[in-house]
């Protein structure tokens, strides 16, 4: 690796200015020098001078230390998670820019934390990269990590580099907090509680298929399945709502809504009963897709919604009140006594066979 004074010599020759990275969302491998021969120290120094320029009224000084240093608010709980990219695994270049990927990182991360009910305040991320990578495809990455951190209220306090053999890897660590013993919790739920999702389920899933075979997409809705793909949407807004009107049973849609209430059926001791007909899907899934709908909308996985349980009494007033900007709220079944998900094809229906899930790395 070559030495800090060395690095810093080669700059001038490096011909890469912050605007030459925000004003083109340039694909993976367009040019430029390699991370080895740039060196470390020159790298680290245009990553934290991202992170200031683009955390606005959220950044925080990054002044070298090996630690940050945080005192949360009184009254406050923490909320803490973890999330990895693996190229190959996760997502593909061929796919996605620099610029979306890191964007994408961020968002898969601060997911589990809306899916407390969490304000995000730090973040900070470690990439592991070959040598041969291209100094402006990181810088791309790192811009729009920083850009979705600041949308979302948070700081990128920190991380790490380091040489890597195999893939690209970029590991993302949020913390936030929320107050003190309100966090929503699988744990939470009862026998009888209504289940609600946010937003629209399936679109990623979809987004998935046109990627993996080929096709560009044709229409408005399969740009927006691409879209829901490459860069979902945050839902910390729709979970700190949720924890404002009462609610205490949550969880993200990251693997999908079959196994993601099946966990919180087994940590609230009950069973799930889904309703197919009452879905929140595009229309245009059932007609691309045909009898595969289902499975991408409930088996797919990456919608990164919310879904909780909410006592039957409550709903009603919870629809009501529920704020217009913010992702639209769907019951799509209840808490029953039992175990397991059992799928059907509407409220009192005749039972389904559950869809193959793809979602889940081993």
């Amino acid at each position: 690796m070559p030495s800090a004074a060395a690095s810093r010599r080669r700059l001038p020759t490096v011909a890469l200015t912050m605007s030459d990275v925000t004003a083109v969302d340039r694909r993976f491998g367009a040019g430029g020098p390699t991370l080895a021969e740039v060196g470390e120290t020159a790298l680290l120094d245009h990553l934290v001078a991202i992170a200031e320029a683009e955390g606005g009224e959220h950044r925080a000084a990054l002044r070298g230390d090996d630690a940050g240093v945080w005192t949360p608010r009184a009254g406050r709980d923490l909320a803490i998670s973890i999330d990895a990219l693996v190229e190959d695994v996760d997502f593909r270049r061929p796919w996605i820019t620099p610029r979306q990927l890191g964007g994408r990182a961020f968002t898969v991360a601060v997911s589990d934390l809306a899916a407390t009910g969490a304000d995000a305040e730090h973040c900070l991320a470690t990439l592991c990269a070959r040598p041969s990578e291209q100094l402006d495809d990181v810088l791309g990455i790192q811009y729009g990590l920083c850009a979705a951190a600041a949308a979302a209220g948070c700081a990128v306090t920190g991380g790490d580099v380091s040489a890597i053999d195999g893939p690209l890897v970029i590991d993302v660590c949020v913390v936030g907090s929320l107050p003190a013993g309100r966090a929503l919790r699988r744990s939470a739920g009862h026998i009888g509680d209504a289940l609600l999702v946010t937003g629209v389920l399936g679109r990623a899933a979809a987004g998935l298929r046109l990627l993996s075979g080929g096709a560009e997409p044709t229409s408005a809705v399969e740009r927006a399945w691409v879209a829901a793909q490459l860069e979902p949407q945050v839902r910390l807004r729709e979970g700190s709502a949720l924890l404002s009107h009462g609610v205490r049973c949550g969880a993200d849609i990251s693997d999908g809504l079959v196994l993601d209430t099946m966990r919180t059926a087994r940590a609230s001791d009950c069973a799930v009963e889904l309703w197919a007909a009452a879905l929140p899907v595009d229309a245009e899934l059932r007609a691309r897709f045909g009898n595969q709908w289902l499975e991408l909308a409930i088996a797919g996985g990456e919608d990164f919604e919310l879904v909780v349980a909410v006592a039957e009494a409550e709903v009603d007033a919870l629809l009501q009140q529920w704020p217009a900007e913010l992702a639209a709220l769907t019951r799509v079944g209840s808490l029953r006594a039992g175990s397991g998900v059992h799928l059907l094809d509407a409220a009192n229906g005749a039972e389904l066979p559950l869809p193959r899930s793809s979602a889940g790395h081993f």
